[in-house]
């Protein structure tokens, strides 16, 4: 039976003329795009935990009712570090993509977004520099750099690149992962400054009222709102959760 298998995926498949490929790698190739667009949609999540382990305090809830209770805030984050890599590295994408199709309008439009990017890597350092944290911004271009490369490393011929190349994405995979990792506090206080932005977290002032009467049940720094808890700092390095009930409500300053 195995050797049955073993034989019908070894067995050459003519995808068209002068590709050609067999079972294994049909399937390997499969897998691989299933894992990258997991890991596409997971990335944003995969940050806040990141957020959580520096800020020393974790979220259940979050993970609980479908990828998840602030699914719109991640999916905003990863749409931004997206926007953002195309403004810095967009150029990538445009000549890999004039190298393969040999067109002249794809190298102009590189040389455009060669400009693009200096600019606004000049802009953002500037902000960078003015907020006294220029390593958010090393931070963004490196993350944007590995999403250039990854998304050009798909640009080939889409046929071959179906059953062969696949190095490139699991590089990419392991180097977008290994970044955050490397750089905690840097990709905790991107989070953070997110979270403080749309006043869902990032230490803004918040306080949990009973609705009856308006008393304050707990104020403090707020770590984290979700549908279901509001987070908040209680001392140094503790935190307390508060369930949000039909009796409570949240302020935020």
């Amino acid at each position: 039976m195995l050797s049955q298998i073993n034989e019908f995926l070894n067995k050459k498949i003519q995808l068209s003329e002068g590709v050609d490929t067999n079972g294994y790698a049909l399937i390997i190739r499969g897998v691989l795009y299933f894992v990258t667009a997991s890991w596409i949609a997971f990335y944003p999540a995969y940050l806040l935990l990141i957020h959580m382990k520096v800020e020393k305090f974790f979220s259940y809830d979050v993970f609980v009712g479908g990828l998840f209770g602030i699914k719109s805030f991640l999916f905003l984050v990863f749409i931004l570090i997206s926007i953002s890599a195309v403004y810095m590295w967009g150029f990538v994408l445009f000549f890999r993509s004039a190298v393969l199709n040999k067109s002249k309008a794809m190298w102009a439009l590189g040389g455009i977004f060669v400009l693009v990017s200096l600019l606004f890597h000049l802009f953002v350092f500037y902000s960078g520099l003015a907020s006294g944290k220029p390593e958010r911004i090393l931070w963004l271009s490196s993350l944007g750099f590995i999403f250039a490369v990854a998304v050009s490393s798909y640009m080939a011929n889409p046929l071959k690149n179906l059953v062969s190349n696949w190095i490139a994405p699991v590089i990419g995979i392991v180097a977008s992962a290994t970044l955050p990792i490397l750089n905690l506090e840097v990709t905790s206080d991107i989070v953070k400054t997110g979270l403080e932005n749309f006043k869902v977290g990032g230490g803004v002032k918040a306080a949990v009222h009973k609705v009856e009467n308006n008393e304050i049940i707990k104020s403090g720094s707020l770590l984290l709102l979700t549908p279901q808890y509001a987070y908040l700092r209680e001392g140094k390095a503790g935190y307390i959760s508060i369930s949000r009930t039909n009796n409570t409500y949240v302020s935020v300053q």
